[in-house]
């Protein structure tokens, strides 16, 4: 009968887990995201292919985008087209060449740290035009 019970809390606890779980925001609830759209150009040519990163300074995921042929891209945190976390962000762009390893774009941009392109997301800014020369 003892063996019963036990078993019986630990399916609940079990089933409580997945419930409290984790957060990478350390303080429970996650912080709203923003949608972002936007066009990336290179010469004033739309990039046609790759990947566009946005890596928030403070708290939050990263948040990413393929880069269409006509240069556009949609961001996405944990669902297609969610979004990123509002604030400053470090942005990157990399997989533009016909082959990896071979980029169509400047090397120093596919990298947050050496891009130099910083942008802020909030409310009123939430569409960029990303010119890369």
């Amino acid at each position: 009968m003892r063996s019963v019970r036990i078993i019986r809390r630990l399916l609940v606890l079990s089933c409580c887990a997945p419930i409290c779980g984790c957060s990478s925001s350390g303080g429970g609830r996650m912080p709203d995201l923003i949608p972002v759209k936007g066009t990336i150009t290179f010469k004033g040519k739309p990039v046609s292919k790759g990947v566009v990163r946005f890596e928030p300074e403070g708290v939050g995921r990263e948040a990413s985008g393929t880069i269409q042929p006509d240069g556009t891209f949609v961001l996405t945190t944990n669902k297609e087209g969610d979004g990123v976390v509002a604030g400053h962000h470090r942005v990157s762009i990399v997989g533009t060449g016909p082959t990896p390893g071979r980029e169509l774009i400047p090397k120093h941009y596919a990298q947050a740290s050496t891009s130099k392109l910083d942008l802020e997301v909030d409310a009123e800014h939430t569409a960029f035009r990303i010119e890369l020369r």
